[in-house]
């Protein structure tokens, strides 16, 4: 008995087997000298005729999984897919599953924009570039890895579609403006240390999002980042005291978000050094105000944190530009004296009465 369904998995093995040599072998079929399709999908050669790109295909002819061929058989000769087309497929509403091979490193702007029933990508990590609106509009995808090669999200990428969770990787450095906009069930996102720019409106109108860690190497926060975080209750600017990179918030950047109630700089440095500069509209139409932008752990207006120590030079930064080792000789008496000389500070010389 255990002969017989040995015998019978090994036959139901035969015809899977086949298929997958004979789908290598198969002919592409030509549509013109440039232009071929191969298993319902439209492929088309690079100008140098040495790769395929994935054609612009239409919403009637796509099946619903899509998978892209890794290399392609036209006139007896494999030719590899190294990328997706500019519109590739456009508005084709019926496909739900896509899987990319390793060997595509780029996906064209709005590739797969309008793709409303899409919800599954199976995606290489050897991708590079993800194009401008690549996946706009795609309201039913809700959890997306984002290759670990990509240094960069290009503009409204994923703006309006349904991602819930994000995890950006390490090496990421820059979201595109709009790149997330409109992301309404967009509920959680991890940034990476690695990251120092988040474009205009990258994050705005995100209503599920309610914490926001940004971290040393951030240096611009565009205007409207997270416009209209409605659900956005705190943010939090992670430095450590060695970091000399100063991160600016734009305008509107926290605009119109009601819920916000916390927003903490943990710098390693008290008082007046500010590692994080607020533009004077970045809360605008928000209940959140500036004096209650915590630094080092304390209120900047805190008087315990701006008071001046004992043995501590008699200037405050923010009144006398010094740069950083400038400050760090101003210790002893004769140096305090002679920086007040440098800076126009006198000495008071009216006698005392006996």
């Amino acid at each position: 008995m255990k002969r017989i369904l040995l015998i019978l998995f090994l036959l139901a093995l035969v015809p899977v087997v086949n298929f997958a040599q004979d789908a290598d072998e198969n002919e592409a079929e030509a549509v013109d000298s440039m232009h071929f399709k191969y298993f319902g999908i439209r492929y088309a050669f690079e100008e140098n005729k040495k790769s395929l790109y994935v054609d612009v295909n239409y919403n009637e002819e796509t099946p619903t999984q899509v998978n892209i061929m890794r290399q392609i058989k036209i006139d007896g000769k494999f030719y590899p897919v190294k990328r997706i087309g500019a519109r590739a497929f456009y508005g084709c509403r019926n496909i739900t599953c896509v899987t990319i091979p390793d060997n595509v490193e780029f996906i064209d702007s709005s590739a797969f924009r309008w793709c409303v029933n899409l919800s599954n990508i199976g995606i290489s990590s050897n991708v590079k570039r993800i194009g401008p609106d690549c996946f706009r509009n795609c309201t039913n995808l809700r959890n997306f890895h984002i290759p670990n090669n990509l240094q960069v999200i290009s503009p409204g990428a994923f703006r309006a579609s349904g991602l819930m969770t994000l995890v950006l990787p390490e090496g990421l450095k820059e979201v595109g403006a709009y790149a997330f906009e409109g992301c309404k069930a967009l509920a959680a996102v991890q940034f990476p240390k690695s990251l120092k720019s988040i474009g205009k409106e990258a994050f705005a109108n995100c209503w599920a999002l309610s914490v926001v860690s940004l971290y040393d190497q951030m240096r611009s926060v565009g205007e409207g980042a997270f416009m209209s975080c409605r659900s956005l209750k705190k943010v939090v600017f992670t430095k450590v005291m060695e970091s000399t990179i100063k991160t600016f918030v734009s305008a509107d950047a926290f605009a119109e978000c009601k819920s916000l109630t916390d927003v903490i700089c943990n710098t390693g440095r008290t008082g007046k050094v500010k590692d994080v500069l607020f533009h004077e509209n970045a809360f605008r139409d928000s209940k959140f105000n500036y004096e209650n932008i915590m630094y080092g752990g304390k209120p900047i207006v805190d008087p315990n944190v701006t008071k001046r120590k004992k043995g501590e030079p008699e200037f405050e930064e923010d009144e006398v530009v010094v740069n950083e080792d400038a400050a760090t000789r101003l210790r002893t008496s004769e140096t305090v004296k002679r920086a007040r000389k440098n800076i126009g500070v006198r000495k008071n010389t009216k006698k005392k009465r006996r």
